[in-house]
């Protein structure tokens, strides 16, 4: 009896027990049913196969760029045509002899002769004295410059666009310089004085002097073979007047000795 009693108790426990299980497996189960077939998903659509499409037009765009090559003729050839910026350059000033010409030591015909310009030669012009009447030029077959009377030549410039210039005199030292220079006045006249210079060949003096006539100042130079010299000098002049005395020969001139002007 008792082991019957215990066979029910067992076969009760078991019931209750499948029971447990039976009723939890439906919980598990339930999601699975009710998902819904991926067939129903609408996956094919026609909007993306029209976007490919469009691409294909922006292909020209990207040739029409290609054609702004025509930068290529900015070159500015045309600036290289403006260089004629090359004005030509005058020529030197010169003049030509219209006759034949001495060209002397200074502005004077009171000067040695120094060298000659033969007719339809040229010179270099180089300056000229203050009046334009004699003009420093080099000869085109000389190393040195000398003085033409600017009545015997023409010029290919205008004379006053010439310098005025005093170029010192050549000068020979082996030519002693005179002594015993003096100076007097009386009025207008100045007498100038000195002592006799040893003799030599074509032996002669040369008075340079800066004086006063007509109210301006005036260069003057003069020749002689005596051992004085008289000249006018006003005294209207604001500047004063000045001069000095060479010895001259056929080797030249002297260094000059001043005058002590009254």
């Amino acid at each position: 009896m008792i082991k019957a009693s215990k066979a029910r108790l067992l076969g009760t426990f078991l019931a209750i027990l499948i029971a447990g299980c039976s009723s939890a497996a439906p919980a598990t189960e339930t999601p699975t049913a009710t998902q819904p077939p991926p067939t129903d998903l609408p996956t094919e659509t026609a909007t993306p196969t029209h976007t490919a499409t469009s691409t294909v037009t922006q292909s020209p765009t990207i040739t029409k760029t290609a054609t702004i090559t025509p930068t290529v003729t900015f070159t500015p050839t045309a600036t290289e045509t403006e260089l004629p910026t090359d004005t030509p350059t005058p020529p030197p000033p010169e003049i030509m002899a219209d006759v034949n010409l001495n060209c002397r030591y200074g502005p004077d015909s009171a000067y040695l002769y120094a060298w000659g310009v033969d007719e339809g030669k040229t010179a270099t012009l180089d300056g000229r004295n203050y009046a334009s009447t004699w003009l420093w030029v080099q000869p085109w077959d000389a190393l040195f410059h000398c003085w033409v009377t600017a009545s015997g030549a023409t010029s290919n410039v205008d004379l006053s666009m010439v310098p005025v210039v005093y170029p010192p005199l050549i000068t020979n030292p082996s030519i002693a310089p005179p002594k015993g220079v003096g100076a007097n006045r009386s009025g207008s006249s100045v007498n100038i004085s000195w002592s006799a210079a040893p003799p030599a060949v074509e032996l002669a003096y040369l008075i340079e002097a800066r004086i006063c006539s007509g109210g301006f100042p005036l260069d003057v130079a003069f020749t002689t073979t005596s051992t004085s010299y008289s000249l006018t000098d006003e005294t209207s002049c604001g500047p004063d007047s000045y001069g000095q005395v060479r010895v001259q020969n056929k080797l030249g001139y002297s260094n000059p000795v001043s005058i002590p002007w009254p």
